[in-house]
């Protein structure tokens, strides 16, 4: 960073249920940023649809994923961030991504 302080570790968490048209690219978005200190973790309700296939692909970029059954968005952002390691924690709705640089320039904000 431009003070020289370290860059700090940053956890995303995505929850997801049956969301498979959006995940890849929400997914994707994250793992591109080109940012050396982030965790990204998964949390998917038991979706029924091909999401379970899109995360295998990606998990060996993944610090970790879930896919149980549960009681929504909310216990599933509980369960990742219990997941989390970072300085900084954040979420990403799996129908949303994130643009180049994002993560970086959050980073520098903290």
């Amino acid at each position: 960073m431009a003070n020289c302080e370290p860059w700090p570790t940053i956890s995303i968490v995505v929850p997801s249920f049956n969301q498979g048209p959006f995940l890849e690219q929400c997914i994707r978005s994250v793992l591109l940023q080109e940012y050396a200190h982030l965790e990204l973790i998964v949390v998917d309700g038991g979706s029924t649809d091909d999401s379970i296939e899109i995360i295998e692909r990606y998990d060996p970029w993944l610090k970790c994923w879930v896919s149980e059954p549960d009681a929504g968005p909310a216990q599933e952002l509980n369960t990742g961030f219990r997941h989390a390691s970072g300085d900084i924690l954040g979420f990403l709705n799996v129908d949303h991504f994130y643009l180049s640089g994002c993560v970086a320039r959050s980073a520098e904000q903290f």
